[in-house]
Protein backbone atom coordinates (compact mmCIF):
# COMPACT_ATOMS: atom_id res chain seq x y z
CA UNK A 1 0.00 0.00 0.00
CA UNK A 2 1.04 3.62 0.01
CA UNK A 3 3.89 4.70 2.21
CA UNK A 4 3.76 7.85 4.28
CA UNK A 5 7.00 9.21 2.80
CA UNK A 6 5.62 8.99 -0.76
CA UNK A 7 3.02 11.64 -0.04
CA UNK A 8 5.63 14.37 0.24
CA UNK A 9 6.40 14.01 -3.48
CA UNK A 10 2.89 14.90 -4.62
CA UNK A 11 -0.45 15.83 -3.08
CA UNK A 12 -2.65 13.59 -5.22
CA UNK A 13 -2.01 10.10 -6.59
CA UNK A 14 -4.69 10.65 -9.21
CA UNK A 15 -3.25 13.95 -10.42
CA UNK A 16 0.28 12.54 -10.45
CA UNK A 17 -0.94 9.57 -12.50
CA UNK A 18 -2.69 11.84 -15.00
CA UNK A 19 0.40 14.03 -15.32
CA UNK A 20 2.76 11.01 -15.67
CA UNK A 21 4.71 12.04 -12.57
CA UNK A 22 4.73 8.68 -10.80
CA UNK A 23 7.93 6.71 -10.46
CA UNK A 24 7.94 3.04 -11.56
CA UNK A 25 7.71 1.83 -7.96
CA UNK A 26 4.71 4.10 -7.36
CA UNK A 27 3.01 2.79 -10.49
CA UNK A 28 3.71 -0.70 -9.16
CA UNK A 29 1.72 0.16 -6.01
CA UNK A 30 -1.27 1.04 -8.18
CA UNK A 31 -0.81 -2.03 -10.38
CA UNK A 32 -0.70 -4.30 -7.32
CA UNK A 33 -4.02 -2.86 -6.17
CA UNK A 34 -5.48 -3.73 -9.58
CA UNK A 35 -3.89 -7.19 -9.57
CA UNK A 36 -5.23 -7.85 -6.06
CA UNK A 37 -8.76 -6.85 -7.11
CA UNK A 38 -8.87 -3.73 -4.93
CA UNK A 39 -9.47 -1.53 -7.99
CA UNK A 40 -10.47 -2.11 -11.60
CA UNK A 41 -7.97 0.35 -13.10
CA UNK A 42 -4.85 2.33 -12.24
CA UNK A 43 -6.96 5.48 -12.20
CA UNK A 44 -9.41 3.99 -9.71
CA UNK A 45 -6.52 2.75 -7.54
CA UNK A 46 -5.08 6.28 -7.48
CA UNK A 47 -8.48 7.70 -6.51
CA UNK A 48 -8.76 5.16 -3.68
CA UNK A 49 -5.34 6.13 -2.33
CA UNK A 50 -6.32 9.80 -2.43
CA UNK A 51 -9.53 8.96 -0.59
CA UNK A 52 -7.65 6.97 2.05
CA UNK A 53 -5.42 9.96 2.67
CA UNK A 54 -8.48 12.06 3.51
CA UNK A 55 -10.07 9.61 5.97
CA UNK A 56 -7.06 7.98 7.61
CA UNK A 57 -4.60 9.99 9.65
CA UNK A 58 -1.28 8.36 8.66
CA UNK A 59 0.26 8.67 12.12
CA UNK A 60 -2.82 7.34 13.89
CA UNK A 61 -3.05 4.49 11.41
CA UNK A 62 0.65 3.67 11.80
CA UNK A 63 0.28 3.42 15.58
CA UNK A 64 -3.08 1.64 15.45
CA UNK A 65 -5.02 4.41 17.21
Amino acid sequence: MARIDEQSEFDSWHRALQENKLKPEQLAVLQKMVDDGQADSLERAAQLLDWQDTVIDPLEHMYGL
